[in-house]
């Protein structure tokens, strides 16, 4: 038995890790008090807290240095091959250290991040009718953000170009992500996290690429937002990625909180970036339910949201080809294989949160 068990415990976080996969999206209330409030607090509170200490990007640093590493690592393991009397033991080793790295790694994200798929929806958590509304409501909704976000726009700092821009730095900036949380987390406990510095990324002109715009890292609870993207657009990618840190997996959810907690603000440069953006994301639902009454709802929308939203096209086209699509669709089979059936495209599925929110009875 000793012997068996000797040989087996470095699998044992991958098999705990196998289990909450399969057996988690069962037992939804469960997950939602035991393992998301519970198990994923316990881990990550420390985790975030501390990588928080440090203002620079350490998923950035990791990645920089993987290629580095891995190689030394390899150079280093091949001298003590040749150097030992017993290099089968000392092979058999290097592959057990490798496979308990890895199995400990999945256990990790499973806790970090993987389990909160399988908690109870955010609707029903925060009381949202999302039953389904009517295209005229959707262009009321769409009209509405279009007005506050123009409102919200006067008197913040533009380039020469006419588009937002932020005016203190970029670090101050992403730490007034907090500003916008505090409001909903006096209502709702269980968003509340450490973690309260977003990191921009140094390589963001390189990472856009990719297309993406922000990363939550699970293994160091820490959130990356590209600052090479339209300045308007940072703080609501600051706080979606905020979002991930409080314990919640899908998109569109985060992307919903991020609208929440953006026009909760103090701070006018992030309620303007949360009625933008989720403008974007209802105005585009709009104009595939119905291309004339989005035509006629774009007469609402002001000349500097115009430039903003023209700049943000700019910026996509500026990187578009092969890498980001490649990126792009990674990303789409990793959503998935958390049991996101329209992978990327849940990010759309904001849209229904919104305008639960807003018609919600109460």
């Amino acid at each position: 038995m000793k012997r068996f068990v000797k040989a087996t415990w470095i699998f044992w976080p991958l098999v705990l890790a196998a289990l909450m996969f399969f057996l988690l999206p069962l037992f939804p209330t469960f997950t939602e008090h035991v393992i998301s409030r519970g198990l994923f607090k316990i881990v990550s509170t420390p985790i975030g807290f501390l990588s928080s200490l440090i203002p620079l990007s350490l998923t950035e640093l990791l990645a920089v240095l993987a290629l580095p590493l891995l190689i030394l690592v390899i150079v280093l393991f091949v001298r003590r091959l040749k150097r030992s009397e017993d290099k089968r033991r000392t092979s058999i080793r290097a592959v057990r250290f490798t496979a308990g790295f890895m199995s400990f790694a999945v256990l990790m994200y499973m806790i970090c991040h993987g389990a909160n798929y399988y908690r109870a929806n955010l609707a029903e958590l925060m009381g949202l009718d999302t039953s389904q509304k009517t295209v005229e409501q959707l262009a009321a909704v769409c009209i509405h953000l279009a007005q506050q976000a123009a409102a919200e726009r006067d008197g913040l700092a533009v380039d020469d170009n006419g588009c937002v821009v932020l005016s203190e730095s970029i670090y101050t900036e992403l730490v007034r992500t907090e500003s916008g949380y505090q409001p909903l987390v006096e209502q709702y406990p269980w968003l509340w996290t450490p973690v309260s510095r977003q990191k921009p990324v140094q390589l963001s002109y390189w990472w856009s690429y990719t297309g993406i715009t922000g990363m939550y890292f699970p293994f160091l609870v820490e959130c990356n937002v590209n600052i090479e993207q339209p300045d308007y657009a940072i703080p609501f990618t600051a706080a979606h990625e905020s979002a991930h840190s409080r314990g919640i997996a899908f998109e569109d959810e985060c992307n919903f909180l991020a609208f929440l907690s953006c026009i909760n603000s103090e701070y006018q440069e992030f309620r303007y970036s949360g009625y933008a953006e989720a403008y974007t994301y209802c105005s585009n639902a709009l104009y595939n339910y119905d291309p004339h009454i989005w035509a006629a709802v774009q007469a609402s929308v002001s000349q500097g949201l115009r430039r903003d939203l023209i700049s943000m096209g700019d910026y996509i086209d500026r990187f578009d080809g092969d890498v980001m699509d490649t990126s792009l669709d990674i990303n789409d089979s990793f959503i998935k294989v958390q049991g996101v059936a329209d992978g990327k495209l849940s990010y759309n599925r904001v849209t229904e949160l919104i305008l639960a929110y807003y018609f919600t009875e109460g």
